[in-house]
């Protein structure tokens, strides 16, 4: 699943096209993969490479792992699970537009710096709508960094103004 990944972030970094139905395909495999290997499948730890270009992937990885696992613990249906998935697999996919210098450093970013790399959400927003995923997934991807008492971003959401596959994707 990290090289699967890895050929969507490239594939949209060459190409500007993301391909919804083969995104589907892959994470219903994978939402039926963890819920059949639910007892050991936060114990896999994957290989972080330091400071390396796969951080955006292996982040994606993990986090879309943790995403299922809480969907399958709140029973949602399989293809809510799917979505939510998708939506946590592509959660990071603006920052493929920013300077790699802005997440891929060990440094404090400035206060700029962190504004920059903060329209990322917003950036992943506009590449999923573009590519006509669900609104749900176009949301979810948005609202990502929102926060409960409306201190997130980018609209400073509150509570239940904030999606469920956002909130998720937050805990995850």
């Amino acid at each position: 699943y990290m090289n699967y990944i890895t050929a969507v972030y490239t594939h949209y970094a060459t190409h500007k096209v993301l391909d919804y139905q083969d995104l589907s395909d892959t994470v219903k495999e994978l939402c039926v993969f963890i819920k059949e290997n639910r007892r050991y499948v936060l114990r896999v730890t994957p290989v972080l490479e330091g400071n390396s270009k796969n951080f955006i992937v292996s982040h994606s990885m993990r986090s879309t792992v943790t995403a299922i696992v809480i969907g399958l613990q709140m029973r949602m249906p399989l293809p809510k699970l799917i979505e939510l998935g998708i939506t946590c697999l592509l959660h990071e996919i603006g920052q493929i537009r920013l300077p790699p210098q802005l997440y891929m450093t060990d440094r404090r970013l400035s206060p700029p710096e962190r504004q920059k790399l903060a329209t990322h959400s917003v950036l992943g927003y506009e590449i999923v709508k573009k590519n006509e995923f669900p609104l749900s997934v176009q949301i979810g991807v948005l609202e990502h960094h929102e926060i409960e008492d409306g201190t997130g971003y980018p609209q400073k959401k509150k509570g239940d103004k904030i999606s469920l596959y956002a909130k998720i994707i937050a805990v995850a």
